[in-house]
């Protein structure tokens, strides 16, 4: 393959950075515009002013939407990512169609409609005598998320070396015992990928919110479709709006240190050692 051209090379950073200016000029916009002193996002700009700020925390409804929001969102990354990593271990068991079957049913949940994926699970809530409830939110967000827990989780478990796993069986240790002090130390990057994606897609999903969440207790994305439209909301969930996206930008900053952070450990506790894979298990699982 021929090196790109200048020309080539120049039109790739161009298409970069408008793809970078059309992703996150929205975001700018918003954030500007939470401190902007008019009620109406509009331009000019009428002054700087942090009270839409106070208004918001003063707004119990909204604060409320958030918190509920961040706690489904936080028990659905903790839930996904064990489940995925659990139908990883179980696939990396499978061969052949079966195999093939396993993964095409586990990855379902990508190209289902959500909004058909909801309306079916408040089918199942009802026929089984159950409700609108957090808790069948919290399943629903499950269901959607699974698919990118295994997506991340899986491909790391397939990198690992399975000579230390066996060695530390053929020491005498457990599979539960080998799988915790072996295979989850090393696992631990694509587990902080994993809840960070889980956690983004709960907190952000409408559609299954909207069919399970009980009235009265709105998650955060029903709560701003709500809100939008009633002028006197408008600057409490900009301002709200604006927090959210902060947050999540050093979240994802400080998860993504975090991991590079975990990947460098372990590539040098790897380089350090140099011994053969039996005497790591040993140094493992028998450190006295």
């Amino acid at each position: 393959m021929k090196p790109v051209g200048r020309f080539g090379a120049l039109s790739l950073n161009v298409y970069f950075w408008a793809f970078v200016a059309f992703l996150f000029a929205p975001l700018i916009v918003l954030v500007i515009f939470s401190m902007n002193n008019s009620m109406t996002p509009t331009l000019p700009l009428s002054g700087f002013t942090t009270k839409w700020f106070d208004q918001a925390f003063s707004n119990s409804e909204l604060t409320g939407a958030v918190v509920r929001s961040a706690g489904i969102a936080l028990t659905t990354s903790v839930f996904a990512t064990a489940l995925g990593v659990m139908a990883s271990i179980g696939l990396m068991a499978l061969r052949g169609r079966a195999l093939a079957l396993a993964v095409a049913t586990l990855l379902l949940p990508l190209v289902v409609p959500y909004i058909s994926l909801a309306v079916g699970l408040l089918i199942l809530l009802q026929t089984l005598g159950a409700g609108p409830s957090l808790g069948a939110v919290v399943l629903g967000h499950a269901v959607i998320t699974l698919p990118f827990a295994i997506l991340v989780v899986l491909p790391r478990l397939r990198s690992l070396d399975p000579a230390m796993n066996e060695a530390a069986l053929d020491l005498g240790a457990s599979s539960l015992a080998a799988f915790r002090l072996i295979t989850l130390p090393l696992i631990v990057p694509a587990l902080v990928s994993s809840g960070i994606i889980c956690f983004v897609t709960s907190f952000d999903e409408f559609a299954i919110a909207s069919f399970l969440a009980p009235a009265g207790q709105p998650t955060y994305p029903i709560f701003l479709y709500a809100s939008v439209r009633t002028p006197a909301l408008l600057p409490d969930v900009i301002a709200i709006g604006a927090i959210v996206i902060v947050a999540s930008l050093l979240l994802v900053v400080a998860a993504e240190g975090g991991r590079r952070w975990a990947e460098r450990r372990l590539v040098g506790a790897g380089a350090a050692l140099e011994i053969p894979v039996e005497e790591a298990a040993i140094s493992v699982i028998a450190p006295g």
